[in-house]
Order: C-alpha cells, then structure tokens, then sequence
C-alpha cells in the first residue's frame, strides 16, 4: 500500500505551517514540490514545515527542502522546519543540513522606516514612501498616433530612440536597421532602461528584446510612442491580506492617483497579475496601409488586431509601463480614458513573464527587470485596454500585489 503523504495547513500569526504525515521519498516529494510552488506563486512568503509524522525522507526530499529554502531566502520570506520525528532528524544530521533547513522567520522589512504612508482601501493595502532623486519626471511625445487609423506612415516618420537608466518608454515600433527592413513589424513596445521588448507584427507569440551588453544600447525604430525619463519619486506596494482577490486597473491607478496626490504621473509597475487584457497588432500598420486606407475598421480589424477575448497570463509576472494625465493636457492623442466617463486618461504597456516572485522589500527596480529578462521566458506585450463591452467584453486587467515605482509630471 502507497504511503501517500496528507498535507494539511493551518494558519499562524506569522506564517502557515504544513503538517505533513507519511513518506517524502522521490515520487511523493513532487507533490510537496508542487504544493510549495503553488504557494510562493499565490504571494505566500512565510512556510513552516512540521514533519513530526514523517518517518522517512529520502534525498529528492531533501534536494525539494532545499530548492525552497532557497527561493523564500531570495524573496526575504520564512521557510524551515520546526519539527521533525526522530528517523527525519537523524537523515538530517548524517546529511549535514539540520541547521540549514530549520526554520527561519522571514527577514524584517529593512526599509519599513521609509514608509511614510500606509492607506488601506477596498480590501487592499498601500504602503507609500518617497524616493530620493535629483533629476525631475519629464515625458516626451513623438510620432502622431492617429496615423494609425488614417494610413500614411512613411520613412521620414521612423524615427531612432535609444534608451538607458532612467529612461522609459512605449509606443509602436520595431527593432531593426531603417524602415524598410521594419516596416512589416512594427508592432507594441515596451521600453525599461537598459532592456526592450516589443510584439513583432504577425508572429505576437514570440516577442523580440534587446539588453544594454558592452556597447550594445537597446534602441527602437519608432513610428509613434511616449517616453519619459528621471527619478521616480514615489514607491507604492500594493498586497491585500486574502491570497486569492485581486484588484483591477482601473482602480488601483485612481488609487494611486488619489493617495499620492498626482494628476500625471509616469509609472513602471512590477505585479503578479490574476489575468492581462489587451491587444497586440497582428498585421504592420505599413503592411496594412498597402491594402486599405484604415485597417483597423470593422471587418478589417479582426484580422489585423489581436484581441483577448478573456485574461491571459493569469498567475504570471509583469512588468507595466505608462502615463496617467487628468488634466487635458497634450497627451490627449496619446491616451484613452481609464474606463467610460473617467476623466482619467492613460496608456500602458504590460510585458508578461513566467512566474518569478520578488522580495516584498529592498527591491532594486534595474536588478529585478535584469533578473527577469535573464532568467525568465517572455511571454508577450500588451497594449491594455478595458473592454467594457456588454455580453462580449473581456474586462480589464487585475493584479494581485505588486509594487509601484511613480514620477510626479510637473510641467
């Protein structure tokens, strides 16, 4: 008969511990591995193991122990073993790791004297603090974005923008030498300091990137887009104490637009995401200029854009860029509202990745968006949209917990 191992967990102060009864030997330890994985990836950071009822653990189980040891260490979490029987304690000691797999709480947050604010609303919390820097928010835009719908881009419309530290950016465009060899490609971008990443045309499953390497600087061929560039001024987390809610777009920019008191702001947001909606372009706006003035009309429009019809990259890890201006300024072209009636227009860009958690504290925004593009598969970009249709509509984007990196816009 199988000893399959029971997992059951309680919910403590501080962490949830897991009792487990039976064997961890090769075959059941993929389900402990399974059932950890599952939650490291629903924002569970803190994990103690009670494993009196264990009479036997075999080196997979070990090897799982140690795996997660080391992904709760990375993301400032708790994982260990707080007890054990007599046979687990012994394969603990002739292996060597006793000390190294018993429980450690998770690390105090370091920075917690530099949250100013905490704010909590509609089941989620806030947490504010001010950013040091010396370089002023500022956004640029380019290109004429309503070209899009009447046709007529051209060469001397493709322009070339570099980027680096500091300096963000999203827009339609292509990686490559001039416009002709991009001119069947140009498609959603997302720039991030030293990486960019943007949805080629007519082949959106398998985005393109490029990482600042030597003298290698990531640069687009652009048609229409946004950047801005300086010090953020403004770090916002954002977590709510049940796992499984999440929060929509659409209300965590206003929140973030009333808490910290901005009317336009830049923002770079790195967040696990419940489900992404929004469109990427599936024929170049070139390649369709050449067959109809417009081909982003009905019927035209279903072969040339790629819609969600329901959120995607659910439990998957982003990284969103953009603006929000309240104020009916000069962005007008280059934003839509934040939903029907909202006074609040916005753009953004969203880059999906496979699922990698993050430190809840000491993050370091240019070493995470690294981390991502080295060790991570890109999945897509997005152009987000809320679609609010009745019946048909997908919705918008929601997140689970993330945090906010904002430049107030003052001029």
């Amino acid at each position: 008969m199988e000893e399959k191992p029971e997992i059951i967990r309680e919910e403590c102060d501080e962490y949830s511990l897991l009792k487990i009864d039976g064997r961890i030997d090769g075959y059941w330890s993929k389900r402990l591995d399974d059932y950890l994985d599952d939650l490291l990836n629903t924002g569970v950071y803190s994990v103690a193991l009670d494993l009196t009822n264990v009479h036997y653990m075999s080196s997979m189980g070990i090897s799982t122990m140690l795996k997660y040891s080391k992904l709760y260490r990375k993301v400032n979490g708790g994982f260990g073993i707080v007890s054990a029987s007599k046979n687990v304690q012994q394969i603990l000691e002739r292996s060597g790791l006793q000390s190294v797999l018993q429980w450690q709480a998770a690390t105090a947050i370091s920075q917690a004297e530099d949250v100013i604010k905490t704010v909590e609303s509609g089941g989620f919390k806030y947490a504010i603090s001010d950013l040091q820097g010396s370089l002023p928010m500022k956004w640029t835009f380019m290109g004429d974005p309503t070209r899009i719908r009447k046709g007529g881009y051209t060469g001397d419309d493709c322009k070339n923008l570099k980027f680096g530290r500091k300096h963000y950016g999203i827009g339609l465009g292509a990686i490559g030498h001039d416009f002709e060899d991009c001119k069947n490609r140009f498609g959603e971008f997302i720039a991030l300091g030293d990486a960019l990443v943007y949805c080629p045309a007519g082949n959106s499953t398998s985005p393109d990137y490029v990482l600042k390497t030597g003298t290698l600087i990531p640069a687009v061929k652009l048609l229409y887009g946004i950047s801005f560039e300086g010090d953020f001024s403004k770090r916002v987390s954002f977590s709510s104490e049940k796992h499984d809610e999440s929060v929509g777009f659409s209300r965590l920019i206003t929140e973030l637009s009333r808490i910290n008191g901005y009317e336009r702001f830049a923002m770079v947001m790195l967040a696990e995401t419940s489900g992404l909606v929004g469109l990427s372009i599936n024929t170049s706006v070139v390649a369709g200029q050449e067959r109809s003035a417009n081909p982003f009309v009905f019927p035209e429009i279903r072969e040339n854009v790629n819609f969600t019809t329901e959120p995607e990259y659910k439990k998957m890890m982003t990284i969103t860029a953009g603006i929000v201006s309240a104020t009916g300024d000069d962005s007008a072209e280059f934003t839509r509202p934040l939903f029907s009636g909202s006074r609040i227009r916005q753009h953004f860009h969203t880059a999906a990745f496979s699922h990698h958690p993050f430190k809840k504290s000491n993050i370091d925004l240019d070493e995470t968006i690294s981390t991502l593009f080295e060790q991570e598969k890109i999945l897509g970009v997005l152009h987000l949209i809320n679609d609010a249709r009745e019946f048909t509509g997908a919705g918008e984007s929601e997140f689970k917990s993330g945090m906010c990196w904002i430049g107030n816009i003052n001029s």
